[in-house]
């Protein structure tokens, strides 16, 4: 979670202004939850659940990202009866190379996942007692050609993901009965006392050949209503063969659209995104415990500016006497709006460089990735303040070195070159060098970008994410994972 978060009653008093943006919730509901990491190379699974803690059916959209440029790798509609909590886990594809998805949940999802996906087929398992698994194999569609440099499957074995609320589903009853089964689709997705919906497969036929397949004015829309929040999520990272979890916390974002809105997409489009939100974002002022309403360029703009930290601080535990590991996770959920573009002088602050996933050399036939890496100072301590790798007591003290992040999920194993991750990963693994048993160390970024006034500057990157322990002692090892935490830098009229 982000230290600078706003509660809806901060959110009704922003200073400045009567109309709040959308805004990070502390507590912890929203129209957004992103999951800042997901892992299933290694013999990990990160397990989910998205929670729908109001009485209406809800309309979600499911997104999976990879951890490179954050290149959706599958997604799909979820429909939520009141009340519901939808349980998956991402896993290793038992068939492929590739990570998959994985429930025995029985919400509504369209596709129905265990589905045929071209060269990434699901499979559906019926079990003796009636439960039915399913297992959807992610896809490498959208960055698999013959140029770039990496277009394997693998590269979804991490990434993050994202959970954004279309509206909320009613029964569709105008210009026809009221008790004609095919616009009944608010009761379709609910579960009955079996615990299994009405009718999931409605609920596709709706979008194959009913009222939300149409092309008339209200469509998509049909019986869908302004989204309303109340999404909550929760996850965890597990391996067995290591015999240990971390849990991992999700950022909630309420007020993404504005009062009344909606977006209930087929499921084949990759709409909505976190760049169909609103313009407005509620960031609080450095100087003060208050809060300022700021209009910005785009959605992911303001995504981008409630989110953006100038600093991540957080634990960092390699005590050898007992066997400690740490891994940081830095994931910047909006980097590849952002970052994917033609030339870096086309770029969107507050990042600085673009990313190309096959860019030709000199010779005109070899291509090179060329990622999309942002500077980092990087401050490190012990447990008794010394700073950096230096014994002496003279001032001034040394400088903080500096490093890169490149991937959209940088996974950063603590440690000399070489030393294995507490997470147990290896896809989109680097080390960093930390020279202490025990401490804490800080990320600086000094990136910056201005609201649509260009009155007001916001120093940092839009980055979460969290620190992961692991305490080695054989089939007994332990895990502890904590969010980072962050800091608030902005200058201008806000002010």
């Amino acid at each position: 979670m982000k230290k600078n978060l706003i509660s809806l009653a901060v959110a009704a008093s922003v200073v400045g202004t009567a109309q709040a943006g959308m805004y990070v919730n502390p507590e912890g509901t929203g129209q957004v939850i992103m999951f800042p990491f997901y892992n299933a190379d290694n013999g990990n699974a990160t397990n989910m659940h998205i929670v729908n803690t109001t009485d209406k059916v809800k309309a979600v959209k499911v997104r999976f990202l990879e951890h490179k440029n954050s290149y959706e790798v599958l997604d799909f509609n979820l429909y939520l009866s009141p009340k519901d909590h939808f349980a998956f886990g991402v896993i290793a594809d038992p068939n492929g190379a590739g990570a998959a998805v994985i429930t025995a949940d029985n919400s509504c999802t369209v596709p129905a996942l265990g589905s045929a996906n071209g060269a990434f087929t699901g499979t559906t398992v019926t079990n003796a007692d009636g439960s039915v698994v399913r297992t959807q194999p992610f896809v490498n569609y959208k960055y698999a050609n013959a140029k770039d440099v990496d277009s394997s499957i693998e590269r979804t074995l991490t990434g993050h993901v994202e959970v954004i609320e279309m509206g909320e589903v009613n029964n569709y009853v105008s210009g026809v009965a009221a008790a004609d089964a095919k616009t009944a689709y608010a009761s379709f997705a609910t579960h009955g006392a079996n615990g299994v919906p009405a009718n999931c497969a409605g609920l596709d036929a709706a979008w194959a050949s009913g009222y939300w397949g149409a092309t008339a004015a209200v469509g998509a829309n049909s019986g869908v209503t302004a989204a309303t929040g109340g999404l909550y999520g929760l996850s965890y990272h597990i391996n067995v063969d290591a015999a240990a979890a971390f849990s991992i916390e999700p950022t909630a974002i309420d007020d993404f659209y504005a009062a009344g809105g909606r977006n209930h997409t087929d499921p084949g489009t990759e709409a909505p995104s976190l760049s169909d939100g609103q313009n407005d974002g509620v960031v609080q002022l450095d100087s003060a415990d208050q809060w300022t309403n700021l209009t910005f360029t785009s959605s992911i703009q303001a995504v981008s500016g409630i989110l953006a930290t100038n600093t991540l601080s957080n634990d960092v535990m390699l005590n050898p006497a007992i066997g400690g590991q740490t891994d940081w996770v830095v994931t910047f959920p909006t980097k590849r709006v952002h970052v994917t573009k033609t030339a870096k002088t086309d770029v969107v602050p507050p990042f600085t460089d673009n990313w190309v996933g096959a860019k030709v050399q000199a010779d005109g036939v070899t291509y090179k990735e060329d990622p999309a890496c942002e500077v980092v100072k990087i401050d490190q301590w012990d447990r008794e303040e010394a700073f950096t790798a230096n014994s002496n007591n003279f001032s001034p003290k040394p400088a903080a070195s500096t490093s890169v992040i490149c991937n959209e999920v940088a996974v950063w194993a603590m440690g000399a070159a070489g030393t294995a991750s507490a997470l147990s990963a290896t896809t989109g693994v680097i080390n960093a060098g930390y020279p202490y048993a025990e401490g804490w160390q800080r990320l600086t970024f000094a990136q910056q970008a201005k609201d649509n006034a260009a009155t007001t500057t916001l120093t940092g990157l839009p980055a979460i994410g969290f620190a992961a322990y692991k305490v080695n002692n054989g089939a007994m090892s332990y895990g502890n994972s904590s969010s980072h935490k962050t800091s608030v830098a902005i200058s201008g009229a806000a002010n």
